[in-house]
This record gives structure tokens, C-alpha cells and sequence, in this order.
């Protein structure tokens, strides 16, 4: 999900203060299904297809509540019998104020208040396996209602298959926290009862399956997912997968249905207002037709969006591994809905924002969001981390991806703002707003659940993990961490890695053990603390003093030692930091030479004298001279050397700081 800046999403709202016109409803013309298979180019499945669902669902949009039937397959992937099911309940999140999720979240998600009124819920109405009612035997667990389990009659062996039979009704909460309607509009997501996942090592595999915490998202098998949704034949539906089939209903609505496959979850989008447009993206190996759908107001937007997604399919395919699904669709939510629905990800289907009146051509929130949820669909989207315990994995990982895409898309200097001569890259300008990594209260391997509020689990999990990255790019060599993040996602698409496998590819490619890395960046608290502890120059000249002994002793004096008119400077570099990389110093002298020295100081100690004889004095000190090291705070970094440096030192520090800072973002 976007999180850095998507809360300026908000300002949008100001455009709806006179309640922009948005046209009549009336009856859609029925689309026309997909001549595509699921997977571009057919073949064989991806993935393992653990958990495949077959859905019926009818939505009331006077009401807002979904009346569905489901039967889930699931086959026991592991060594050891399963005598329970486990399964998310989701919307119950929204119930009430006691809930988890409304409780470790004080009723708000990025800023934006849950509805005083507009609660949400699902109600399992029915559960059968082979013909059996089994509702008394499903009890919520784990002291939340977005957890129930039902236990089995007779376990599943390893490698055996179950159907489950659920009838269930859904409220929709008024939009908030992914899901949900506003006014005609309703963005469904995690609407239905879904199946945990078996983890662990073969044999002592356990339950994934926990609450809904307000940091957490989501984690589950894939599978297939053939689904039907009923709605008015007014409104328009886009969907998770292909449209394989569009009927005429009783009662003027229709019913649609999809068929997706290799995906660990089904979302979709019904609204009267709707508009779309469509077009391409090459991939190495065919096409990838991209939509988006958006209210005729932000018909401007949409193009943007467009234009960002189709660049983001490209993209992210040549750098990890070709899109495998013909369509990538993008729904451009109501202003008015965009901060509860929008900047979400979900297989083939994203939902994006930043349309407000402040982001002008050239100002690119916009295609950073959309790009961002685009790129989900690899790093989770294929790559199925577990994000409820390893957020970082998908999150800051894919956040270090988009900073390349919108390089490669909008050039480095101005990938985050190009506008009235005004450049800035998109990486530098997260880092601009973004805490110091090093003053974080938690690891950014740290359950979601245990960071101790979401601004803290955003800031770690997104913008500090990806600083991270970047910081190991530049010490390893940009082209050779590219190869390697290619192989990752090679090896490891359609499948759960886990942080583990990650180092252990990254490790394997490059050549060396990563431990030294990854341990102290993500397993403890800090970050790279890099600074100048002195900075002087004295006029070199022969050792003065008494040498020898008895006899043989000698004075030497200033006359028999003269100042030889070049100097012995010394500079004195610290890490009170966690995290220990090589870094360049850049050392600038008065007749306007330089000498860039460097510090490997990966078990090397917390501090580095130089001393380096020249025949000017030392003025300037740069640490980190090409913002290499995103993972350090740059506070003292550059500082310019006057007498002997002690006072400047301390004077020059928050100038420093500053210049730095401007550098990062505007470029020099």
C-alpha cells in the first residue's frame, strides 16, 4: 500500500466542494468478455494452487451488503494431518470500536477516521463440509472476530483435498481502510471467509492465521478463483482476472463472471459512474493490456495514471520477470473515497490516488502511487511474502524498486517533481520527509503487530528497509545487485519467500555472505550514525625536542627545525551507528585540490584517523560525497574547516545539514 505522501490525497477534496457533475445513471451496455485465457499465452499453472475459491455473490447497493455462497478447495501442501481449518473473517475489523484492528489503530489508518456510523461486518451464515452443517463448530479464536475455526470431523492427510461450503453475508463499512462504499461507490476487498496458510518446516508445519492488526496486511495460497457477481446493470464492474461471462439478470441487474488464476486474492470495484480507458503494455514476451476507471472529473488524472501503469508493466518486467496475466487493471477512486480506498494493491487489480488539485503536470504523486501499487503485483502480488510477519519484504522491497522504475521512466533528477525548473528525485524526496532511520524504536524485521504505532511500522517497513536496499546496491555495485534482485524473483515467484531466502539468493549471486549486512539493519534498532569528530591542520616541520642521551644528547629548536611551509592534516571520522559499510571521504584544500580517502569499516571500529600531508591547508570534508549510503542521516556530513576547525566544526553543523539535504532532493 502507498504510504509516503498519499495522505496529501486528502487536499482532493477541496475540488468537491461545489459536487463536480457526475453525470446521469443509466443502463451500461453489457461488456464483452475476454477473448483471453487467465494466463497470458495459456500454459501450465504457476503456483501450487492450494486454496481455490468458487464465489457467488450479489451486491445491494441501497443497502451495501453482499449475499454470497463459496465453496473453497483446499489440498494440505504439508507432511503432517490437519484436524482444524482456520480462516479470516476481515471485515469484522470494521464491527465495532473493540475490535484489534479499531483498538491498535484508535479508529484512524493513514490519518483518515474510520465512520462514526457506517460499521461493516460478514456474517457466516452457513458452513458445510459434504453435505454437513458444521456452524456450531466454528468459533472465533485468537480473542477477535477475524478469526474463526472450524474443527474437522476427520483431518486432512498430507497431499489430501477438502471442500468447504460457506454461505455468508457482508456488510461493507462506509470506505475505510482498503474497503468499503462511499456514496454509489464500493470498492470490495477482503469481503470473503479466506483460509490461512501452512507454514513451518515440513513436518512441524503451523497455522498462519492471525488477527487483524492495524499495521498488518495480508498473506494467503494461491489458487484459482472463479467468481460471479451480481449487480445493477447501471453500474460498472471491474474485477480481479478476466471476464469470461456478462448475462442479463431478473430484476435489471446482470451477472458477471471471473475467472483468474495463479492469484492469492479476488477484489472488485461496482459504481454507476464509471468511465475507462485502456492501453497497451510490451513485455518480453507479448502484450499486457492495462485499464483504468475513473469518474469523468479526474478524466486528466486517469490519463496520467495510464501512462504510469503501462510505463510500470514495462518496467518491472524487464527488471524481475514478465507480467503473466493479459490484464492490469486500475481503478482511480472519488476524491471523496480516495484516502480509504485508495493506494491499495491486489492481484491484477490496483487502486491508486494523488489526484488532488496541487499535483500538476510535472508534480508526480499521481504516477509514484500508481506505479507503487503496480509494482505490488510483483513483490507480494508473485512473490507472496508474508506481510503480517515480514512486511519489509514486499513493502520496502518494492519501495526500492519504484525509485528505479520512475528513474528509468522519468529520468533520475526529476523523477519526483519536474515543474517550473524545479527537479527532484523521487527516492531523495522520500528520504526528505522521512525520520532519521537510525532514531526508529523497532527493527524493521519486526512483526507488524509489535512496532509500537504505524507511523513507526511505516517508516521502518517502507522507507527505512528501502534505504536499506539502496544503501547495499551502491556498497555491492548497482548492476550486479540488479542481477541478483532479478534472480530472487526468478527463483522464488509464485511461492512464499521468506526474508531468509532473500539473503541467501542475494548472498549466492553476489558472491559473498550478506549476514554482516542484513543482521545489524534489520534485527537491531539504528542505523548508519557517520560523522566528523575533528578536522585540523598544523604546519609540517621536523621533530623538535631533545634527542639521545649522556652524551650523545642533543637539542633540536624551532631555528634548527623550520617550518617547512606544508602541513600534516588530520581528520578523525566516527560510525556510533548499528550498521558499519565502506564509505568515501572527500577532503578539499585551500589552493583547491582534492584526495578522496576510504573507510572499510565493517569490523573495523567505531572510529578512523587519517593524516594526510599536503602542501595546503585542509578547508572542506565531505562524508559520503555521492549519497551513497541512504541509510545514514547526513546531519554531519559536510562541513567546511576554518582555523582549527573545532568551532566551525560545531557552527557548521546544521549548514551541513541543510545543503545536504537540498542536494538530495533537488540534485546539485
Amino acid at each position: 500500500m502507498a504510504r509516503p505522501l498519499v495522505i496529501v490525497v486528502a487536499l482532493g477534496v477541496l475540488a468537491m466542494a461545489c459536487g463536480p457533475d457526475h453525470g446521469s445513471v443509466h443502463v451500461r451496455p453489457i461488456p464483452t468478455i475476454e477473448r483471453t485465457t487467465p494466463l497470458r499465452g495459456g500454459g501450465p499453472a504457476r503456483s501450487t494452487r492450494i486454496a481455490s475459491y468458487k464465489i457467488d455473490a450479489r451486491l445491494d447497493v441501497t443497502r451495501h451488503l453482499i449475499t454470497a455462497s463459496q465453496t473453497l478447495t483446499w489440498t494440505n501442501p504439508g507432511e503432517t494431518a490437519v484436524t482444524t481449518l482456520p480462516f479470516h473473517l476481515y471485515l469484522n475489523a470494521f464491527k465495532n470500536e473493540s475490535t484489534l484492528f479499531m483498538r491498535s489503530g484508535r479508529g484512524e489508518l493513514r490519518g483518515e477516521p474510520s465512520s462514526s456510523g457506517g460499521w461493516g461486518y460478514v456474517q457466516i451464515d452457513s458452513v458445510q463440509i459434504g453435505g454437513v452443517e458444521l456452524l456450531p463448530k466454528l468459533a472465533y479464536v485468537g480473542g477477535d472476530e477475524t478469526v474463526a475455526e472450524l474443527a474437522l470431523a476427520e483431518p486432512v492427510p498430507p497431499g489430501g483435498t477438502i471442500e468447504v461450503a460457506f454461505k455468508f453475508t457482508a456488510q461493507l463499512p462506509e470506505v475505510f481502510a482498503r474497503t468499503g462504499y462511499k456514496g454509489e461507490f464500493h470498492m470490495v476487498g477482503q469481503w470473503f471467509p479466506k483460509i490461512g496458510v501452512r507454514t513451518g518446516t515440513p513436518g512441524a508445519e503451523r497455522w498462519e492465521c492471525e488477527p487483524f492488526h492495524v499495521n498488518s496486511e495480508f498473506f494467503a495460497d494461491f489458487g484459482v478463483y472463479d467468481v460471479t457477481l451480481t449487480v445493477p446493470s447501471t453500474y460498472v464492474v471491474a474485477a480481479t482476472g478476466v471476464l469470461t461471462a456478462a448475462t442479463e439478470a431478473p430484476g435489471g441487474t446482470r451477472m458477471f463472471t471471473y475467472r483468474a488464476e495463479d492469484v492469492h486474492d479476488f477484489a472488485w470495484m461496482a459504481d454507476p459512474y464509471m468511465d475507462v480507458m485502456s492501453g497497451e503494455a510490451k513485455v518480453e514476451d507479448g502484450t499486457v493490456e492495462v485499464r483504468v476507471y475513473y469518474r469523468p472529473a479526474q478524466h486528466a488524472f486517469a490519463r496520467r495514471h495510464l501512462d504510469a501503469g503501462i510505463g510500470a508493466i514495462e518496467k518491472f518486467s524487464a527488471a524481475f520477470l514478465p507480467y503473466p496475466w493479459p490484464l492490469m487493471t486500475i481503478i482511480d477512486p472519488p476524491l471523496d473515497a480516495a484516502n480509504g480506498a485508495g493506494g491499495m494493491e491486489y492481484p491484477t487489480l490496483v487502486t491508486t490516488g494523488g489526484d488532488t488539485v496541487f499535483a500538476r503536470p510535472g508534480l508526480r504523486l499521481p504516477e509514484y502511487v500508481t506505479v507503487h501499487e503496480v509494482g505490488h503485483n510483483w513483490f507480494q502480488g508473485m512473490l507472496a511474502s508474508n506481510e503480517v510477519v515480514e512486511g519489509w519484504l514486499d513493502e520496502g522491497v518494492n519501495d526500492w524498486a519504484d525509485g528505479k522504475v520512475m528513474n528509468e521512466m522519468y529520468g533520475a533528477r526529476s523523477s519526483g517533481i519536474d515543474w517550473m525548473g524545479w527537479q527532484a528525485e523521487v527516492a531523495a524526496l522520500r528520504r526528505a520527509v522521512s525520520t532519521d532511520p537510525g532514531s526508529l524504536p523497532s527493527p524493521i524485521a519486526s512483526a507488524a503487530r509489535a512496532f509500537v504505532d504505524n507511523r513507526a511500522y511505516g517508516e521502518a517497513t517502507y522507507a527505512k528497509a528501502a534505504r536499506a536496499l539502496g544503501t547495499l546496491e551502491q556498497t555491492v555495485g548497482p548492476i550486479k545487485f540488479a542481477a541478483a534482485m532479478k534472480a530472487y524473483a526468478r527463483a522464488w515467484a509464485f511461492k512464499h519467500p521468506t526474508g531468509r531466502d532473500l539473503i541467501e539468493t542475494l548472498s549466492r549471486e553476489l558472491g559473498e555472505d550478506l549476514t554482516w549486512f542484513f543482521g545489524p539493519v534489520f534485527q537491531r534498532v539504528g542505523g548508519i550514525e557517520l560523522g566528523i569528530r575533528t578536522a585540523a591542520c598544523h604546519v609540517a616541520h621536523p621533530a623538535r625536542g631533545i634527542f639521545g642521551d649522556g652524551s650523545a644528547r642533543r637539542t633540536v629548536t624551532e631555528a634548527e627545525a623550520p617550518d617547512t611551509g606544508a602541513f600534516l592534516c588530520e581528520v578523525v571520522i566516527t560510525n556510533t551507528g548499528v550498521v558499519h559499510v565502506p564509505v568515501d571521504i572527500d577532503l578539499e584544500f585551500a589552493d583547491g585540490s582534492t584526495q578522496r580517502v576510504h573507510w572499510d569499516d565493517r569490523g573495523a571500529g567505531t572510529w578512523e584517523r587519517f593524516v594526510i600531508p599536503r602542501s595546503s591547508r585542509l578547508v572542506e570534508v565531505w562524508i559520503d560525497p555521492e549519497n551513497k549510503l541512504a541509510l545514514a542521516s547526513p546531519v554531519t556530513h559536510h562541513h567546511r574547516i576554518e582555523g582549527d576547525g573545532a568551532a566551525a566544526l560545531r557552527a557548521a553543523a546544521w549548514v551541513g545539514s541543510l545543503s545536504q539535504t537540498l542536494m538530495q532532493i533537488v540534485g546539485p
